[in-house]
């Protein structure tokens, strides 16, 4: 009952200042778990009537490997439920939702920074001085072959993506795939607006595809941030600690 209502907020041509959005007071729906997921919440999605989100859990073991667990959510009756597998609605949102582009302007789009190459040193190489062990002027007295030889297997390759669009960075991911839309959704058409926060979690920011921003109030550790399908809304998962979330949404409005 609470999802309903008629979206207040629709462009319907020409291009939405970002500086211009605002939220309704924010209303939770239901505290998420993840220990009770058995998984970290890493993808969330809207039914197209806005009675549903869909939530997918992933957890990984020592070795890496993956579980994927489904779960659906009911806006009505604030109740979860487990799938065997994600309902179609939810794999049709995440296409236009963690797209490339805007469903409304495909020149408003993300670019992809790599995959690059960058090194990091764990601890300083040895140059002498301390390690000096007969203390005189050469800087790399008493240095060792094995001394080097042991900062160098200190030194790590990074393998890094960027995503970046209208000169803001969304995320950089390293060591690790990219995951469109895990901390990005855009707006639907005829919107040209794209909603963000940092991956770890934070406030979400709107930004137009003239680069006009705005940091939205309402939200301090927001993650997995998701438009409805009609434009009326904005739904996230509020990081609360470690292990809980809370299903939170609010309204969408032009000042």
């Amino acid at each position: 009952m609470i999802l309903l209502a008629a979206a207040a907020f629709v462009v319907q041509t020409g291009t939405a200042d970002a500086r211009q959005v605002t939220l309704s007071a924010p209303q939770a729906v239901i505290e998420i778990d993840a220990g009770k997921l058995k998984g970290e919440p890493a993808r969330m999605a809207w039914s197209q009537d806005r009675t549903e989100f869909y939530v997918q859990a992933i957890e990984r073991d020592r070795r890496g490997n993956l579980t994927t667990r489904h779960y659906v959510i009911s806006a009505a009756d604030k109740s979860i439920k487990g799938l065997d597998a994600e309902p179609p609605w939810a794999s049709r949102y995440w296409l236009w939702k963690a797209g490339q582009s805007s469903p409304a302007a495909p020149a408003f789009k993300i670019d992809v920074d790599g995959p690059r190459k960058r090194s990091v040193r764990a601890t300083s190489a040895p140059t002498g001085g301390a390690l000096a062990k007969g203390g005189g002027a050469d800087p790399l007295e008493g240095t060792t072959v094995s001394d080097v030889a042991g900062a160098a297997d200190q030194t790590q390759m990074q393998t890094v993506y960027t995503l970046k669009v209208k000169s803001e960075t969304l995320g950089e991911w390293i060591n690790e795939p990219v995951t469109p839309g895990s901390n990005f959704t855009w707006a639907p058409a005829p919107m040209r607006l794209l909603a963000f926060s940092k991956r770890e979690g934070g406030p979400v920011t709107v930004l137009d595809e003239t680069g006009r921003k705005q940091q939205l109030s309402g939200m301090k550790a927001a993650v997995l941030p998701a438009w409805s399908s009609d434009g009326g809304y904005l739904a996230w998962l509020e990081r609360k600690d470690k292990k809980k979330y809370e299903l939170i949404f609010a309204e969408v409005s032009a000042k």
